[in-house]
């Protein structure tokens, strides 16, 4: 594994930025099917350079997984069935990663 980033620090995973926007969110009700990849999300961070919104548990690492898995399972998982645009947090934004 290849550890570059101190576990629960963040790190876009879409990006590598580790500029985190000033909001966090954390899910009370499901926001997709119990199916969909992003059921199991519950708390998500936000990218301040790139705009992207991604599961905390990849963000921060959770679980173990290193800065190179995170970023895979972003890659194979999280990244093409995201119910999120890019800066949909920031109001007012148009801007596109």
């Amino acid at each position: 594994m290849t550890q570059t980033t101190p576990a629960g620090q963040f790190l876009c995973p879409h990006c590598g930025s580790d500029a985190e926007a000033n909001i966090r969110t954390t899910l009370s009700v499901p926001m997709v099917e119990s199916t969909h990849p992003w059921d199991p999300v519950f708390e998500m961070r936000h990218c301040n350079s790139c705009g992207t919104t991604t599961p905390a548990q990849l963000a921060e690492r959770w679980g173990g997984i290193d800065d190179e898995e995170a970023r895979r399972l972003w890659q194979t998982i999280f990244r093409e069935s995201s119910p999120f645009k890019p800066f949909y947090w920031r109001p007012g934004s148009t801007r596109e990663a």
